[in-house]
């Protein structure tokens, strides 16, 4: 959600708020009035510094040389991998669980 600069021309009073780009205008009020926008230059990411790969000792120089570096080593950063959603054991089931306890029971009492 992007952060946005507001200020009250009365008090002088500023604020960062949080809102969704279709609620870029519900600005708050201060002093019985809406609060005015303050334009800010939008946040920039740098790009990566150079570093010397260690798969095959290149020098990597850009985000995306990175991202086709690691694809075409077959490698993936750690944190940025795709999970695999969790298998489901059979004994999570419930009617099967139910089943389970009742042959153990019936072993049990086949055994006294």
């Amino acid at each position: 959600m992007p952060i946005y600069a507001v200020h009250c021309n009365q008090c002088g009073k500023d604020e960062d708020i949080y809102r969704t780009i279709a609620n870029y205008n519900d600005l708050p009020e201060c002093c019985g009035q809406s609060m005015d926008r303050i334009i800010c230059a939008p946040q920039v990411i740098k790009d990566i510094d150079p570093y010397i790969s260690q798969i095959d000792g290149s020098v990597i120089t850009s985000r995306s040389q990175h991202r086709d570096h690691l694809k075409a080593h077959g490698c993936v950063e750690v944190g940025n991998e795709k999970m695999e959603p969790r298998k489901e054991s059979w004994i999570e089931k419930k009617e099967q669980k139910a089943a389970l306890r009742q042959e153990i029971a019936a072993r049990i009492d086949s055994i006294s």
